[in-house]
């Protein structure tokens, strides 16, 4: 029994260094393709997802997000999310700042990126509203020699034997600037939107070849069913159905669900992967991912879990996420009986009504959310 633990903790060990030596080799590599980082609870990174979700709410949002991945292979990859926005009904204007921190192999590979998102609200009929948005990004992109772990480190018995990284690079560090757009068409019922982010197509090389950070494409979509309407101050039950769908290089991602709400508490229910295989051999499938979360008057807290249903399934141990967000909205807070609004999207997602009839200066009375 001693032996065959002893011999689980080598091989655990043995992949984390087989995965601190793959990112060495994809920093270095001048083929290489960074992808950008993918949140399970996606709208509850909303300026992330898209600039144009900014501000779409009655005041002023803050919010957090936290994602382990992987665990069973030693917190490889880490992201942080921190954002604030606010709208400006004069300019009929949202206005936000999101901070995004990859944190890959520990400090191996850190890459922090800030980004100011804009976006402009339009009314194109009583019943439907058009939200074009824009973000520029600074990024700053760096590796830690010190904590590479290559070939010429590991013996012949699989043992650790440090010898100094055997990788040279023309430089530790790169900066970049950036750009994104988008687009949202939404009413009370459904939403759909595009994102290109990446449209300067930064170069992220260490060494002497330039190697371009991917142009990444987002489509998201989807449709509220609300099967028992407020009553008596009560809010509304509903089933919201999402879509999204990411390409960046080669790669292609989905995700697909829905999301049951009952005041304080939100389930939800997603699948990622697709439904057809990328090659003969290879099928694209990764996770099925529970949600909760809980509303606690102004706030909201969310929790969800990637169950793994890829072949990286039996070592990998999903990944964690934790999402917090705050939302301040003077004119909703006044109110004795104020309620945070579900998620997880921004408000043409969540589980209640918009009431688009226009903006505010056309007696829209725009539910604050987020």
């Amino acid at each position: 029994m001693i032996q065959m633990l002893i011999k689980s903790a080598t091989r655990m060990v043995n992949v984390v260094r087989i995965v601190s030596l793959v990112l060495v080799l994809s920093i270095s590599a001048t083929q290489s393709s960074a992808q950008d980082v993918s949140f399970s609870q996606n709208y509850e990174a909303p300026l992330y997802l898209s600039p144009s979700f900014t501000g779409l709410t009655n005041g002023t949002r803050f919010g957090l997000n936290y994602r382990n991945q992987w665990p069973g292979i030693g917190c490889v990859f880490q992201n942080y999310s921190i954002f604030a926005d606010r709208f400006f009904e004069r300019y009929n204007s949202g206005v936000g700042f999101l901070w995004m921190c990859d944190n890959q192999a520990k400090g191996l590979l850190l890459d922090n990126q800030i980004s100011l998102t804009y976006a402009y609200e339009i009314v194109l009929s009583k019943y439907l509203m058009l939200r074009p948005g824009i973000a520029f990004h600074f990024g700053h992109r760096r590796v830690d020699r010190s904590k590479m772990i290559t070939y010429t480190d590991i013996s012949s018995d699989g043992s650790y034997q440090p010898g100094g990284s055997s990788i040279e690079f023309e430089r530790l560090a790169v900066s970049r600037f950036d750009a994104a757009a988008s687009v949202m068409l939404y009413n009370d019922d459904f939403w759909v939107g595009v994102t290109a982010d990446h449209l300067l197509k930064p170069n992220i090389s260490f060494t002497d070849a330039s190697k371009d950070l991917g142009m990444k494409f987002t489509a998201f979509a989807g449709y509220k069913l609300v099967y028992e309407k407020s009553y008596r101050g009560s809010e509304p039950k509903s089933i919201t159905f999402a879509l999204d769908f990411m390409h960046q290089y080669s790669f292609n991602q989905m995700e697909l669900g829905a999301f049951w709400y009952y005041y304080p508490i939100e389930l939800g229910l997603m699948y990622r992967g697709l439904f057809f295989k990328t090659s003969k051999e290879l099928s694209n499938v990764d996770a099925v991912i529970p949600s909760l979360g809980v509303n606690i008057g102004a706030f909201r807290i969310g929790y969800s879990y990637d169950i793994t249903i890829s072949d990286l399934s039996s070592f990998s141990n999903g990944a964690h996420e934790i999402s917090l967000m705050y939302r301040y909205s003077p004119s909703t807070l006044k109110k004795k009986n104020y309620k945070a609004k579900p998620v997880p999207c921004t408000e043409p997602i969540m589980g209640y009504s918009l009431n688009v009839s226009g903006t505010r200066k056309h007696n829209y009375r725009r539910k604050g959310l987020r």
